[in-house]
């Protein structure tokens, strides 16, 4: 009778971990504002937890390279080239903002050829 006592209360902390962390999960997620979904923020905060927990998450470039693979959808030449100096701050680029405040704007300027 002892090893079930002892298994079913290994159990139930166990589980009792689990739901203290899904709901520090999804009181940092803000998963109980009316204004979200709550079953997809519970799964995506879920999904989150496990990414970080097996180091897939917030890898180191991945945000600047993320941000260079999406410049590939401006066609090739200065509007390309503009982008890429935007996300890696090359050239005349100056940034307003910040992420708390709701997001940072990157503003790139290049002279342009006048075609008479």
């Amino acid at each position: 009778m002892k090893s079930i006592l002892s298994i079913t209360s290994r159990t139930l902390v166990a589980a009792g971990a689990a739901l203290w962390a899904s709901a520090a999960l999804a009181q940092a997620a803000n998963c109980e504002d009316p204004r979200v979904d709550r079953t997809a923020c519970y799964r995506e905060a879920a999904a989150a937890q496990e990414a970080k927990r097996q180091g897939r998450l917030n890898s180191p470039g991945g945000y600047d390279e993320n941000a260079l693979k999406r410049c590939q959808r401006h066609p090739a030449g200065n509007a390309r080239t503009a982008c890429e100096k935007r996300v890696t701050g090359a050239g005349n680029t100056t940034v307003k903002g910040s992420v708390k405040g709701g997001g940072k704007l990157r503003r790139n300027e290049m002279p342009v050829e006048k075609k008479d």
